[in-house]
């Protein structure tokens, strides 16, 4: 698909499109019920240690595994790459931050806080602004998970330049991802995403 940007037009004719896809994404994981930080605490009770177990370090070792046994545990967004076409312009929305949890359970949690995804075009800058949570079922092979049941609150801010556009509530997408998960680190692939997680 060309790249080229299209002549110039309106705020409104960009706005739908690019919300709308972005939402669709976004989450990918997302993905983020709300109260963010609450509510990734109370996901981690069952690993909580008993008093007087040592404290692990902020980034444990973690076992030399592979497969659905390497998600389980707490991690941090630290690149997203997320495309999105607007029209005949096709925009790489970036950024880091979201806490995502794979439990034992089965359950994802996603935690959003103030997480910025931002894309140039021409003279144009976008941000999305994501706060909330996203709770979803998820279940995984060697080399793909996969979604359902998701319930989600919190919003998704739409600026342009600098200028809030529009607001929705935030949307989990259920597509398949693939992943390749190493020890502290993890990569997720969608139709139209990359997103990197590290191992806290």
């Amino acid at each position: 698909m060309s790249l080229t940007p299209p002549p110039p037009v309106t705020r409104r004719d960009w706005t739908l499109p690019i919300i709308a896809g972005v939402v669709a994404i976004v989450v990918v994981l997302a993905v983020c019920l709300v109260g963010t930080g609450a509510a990734f605490v109370s996901l981690r009770r069952q690993t909580t240690l008993n008093p007087g177990e040592p404290v692990p370090s902020a980034t444990p070792d973690a076992p030399n595994v592979t497969g659905p046994e390497c998600l389980i545990g707490d991690w941090i967004e630290t690149n997203s790459v997320l495309t999105v076409d607007a029209g005949s312009t096709r925009l790489q929305f970036k950024g880091q931050g979201a806490l995502v949890k794979y439990a034992t359970d089965g359950r994802l949690l996603v935690v959003y806080q103030n997480v910025v995804y931002t894309a140039s075009s021409s003279s144009n800058r976008y941000e999305v602004v994501n706060n909330g949570t996203m709770l979803l079922e998820y279940e995984a092979d060697a080399t793909t998970i996969r979604y359902s049941k998701p319930v989600t609150v919190g919003t998704a801010t739409l600026k342009t330049n600098g200028v809030v556009s529009t607001a929705t509530p935030l949307e989990a997408s259920v597509t398949p991802e693939t992943y390749t998960c190493q020890g502290n680190q993890l990569r997720l692939e969608g139709q139209q995403s990359v997103i990197e997680l590290r191992r806290i």
